[in-house]
């Protein structure tokens, strides 16, 4: 074989080396880098950076909390964080603040970005699927009087449970609030995870029913709340009685002498038996 040839030949082989050595190296630099993260997607972008901006000073930057501020988010889960926001209750204005319902701070596309970033910080229950229209309400009204009516009162109002905390008004939540707050417990809610989801069902479709009822009304006894009520009643006892006492005190004609002011009494009457 001549020079040139052998020249050529050990051309052609440094060259499929080197592309062999590139493939492979662009192989191991994709490998390294794995899967798109769901991060990338604008949704996920938008949703860190509304947690940067309102969260991670309180629940951190990695959703791990921060002592004396604000809890771990890895137990919350998309149910929590779609409730917080979607009720008002978060964010806070300061950590030592009572979670209460007030206005919504964000829009639908925003609170959809940041459920979507929480779910990248942990595990936690999901938005349940409510469908009040599958609902037993006598079964949901059972559970409610067995579970709920104990803070909530019997018409849904609410009322004050101590230590400057309030069990707020149900009527006026969405049946996916119930249901999230029953998954979730928030403040000094229990959770009621033995609920099956027909129950969950059952017990929204209830609340929607006392919605429906107006209890709450200002027409309806019942939705003042307990301490209301009790006094209510006591007055609506007392009034009567304290009538029925000034009218037995009355002196009755033919019962009772009259006596004249100005007359002494006879002796007899104030001798000792």
């Amino acid at each position: 074989m001549s020079r040139d040839g052998g020249s050529f030949l050990a051309s052609r082989w440094a060259l499929a080396v080197v592309a062999a050595v590139s493939g492979v190296a662009a192989v191991a630099i994709s490998l390294s880098d794995g899967p798109p993260s769901r991060a990338q997607s604008p949704q996920h972008e938008l949703g860190a950076q509304l947690y940067s901006a309102h969260c991670s000073s309180c629940h951190g930057v990695d959703g791990t909390g921060v002592d004396d501020r604000g809890p771990t988010l890895e137990v919350e889960g998309t149910a929590a964080t779609d409730f917080v926001l979607r009720t008002g209750r978060m964010p806070l204005a300061a950590p030592e603040m009572q979670a209460t319902s007030g206005p919504v701070r964000f829009s639908e596309e925003e609170i959809l970005a940041l459920v979507a970033h929480v779910d990248t910080l942990g595990d936690g229950p999901a938005i349940p699927n409510v469908d009040t229209a599958a609902g037993d309400v006598s079964n949901g009204g059972e559970l409610y009087r067995l579970n709920c009516a104990a803070c909530h009162v019997a018409s849904g109002s609410g009322a004050p449970i101590g230590g400057n905390r309030r069990a707020p008004n149900l009527v006026s939540a969405t049946p996916t609030e119930v249901g999230e707050a029953v998954l979730v417990g928030p403040g000094s809610m229990p959770v009621f995870g033995s609920f099956s989801p027909q129950e969950i069902n059952d017990v929204a479709a209830y609340i929607e029913h006392l919605g429906e009822e107006n209890t709450t009304g200002s027409s309806s006894f019942g939705g003042a709340g307990p301490v209301a009520e009790g006094l209510a009643a006591w007055l609506l006892a007392l009034v009567p009685l304290i009538a029925l006492t000034r009218w037995i005190g009355r002196p009755k004609s033919g019962r009772d002498p009259e006596v004249d002011p100005g007359a002494d009494i006879p002796s007899e009457m104030n001798a000792r038996p």
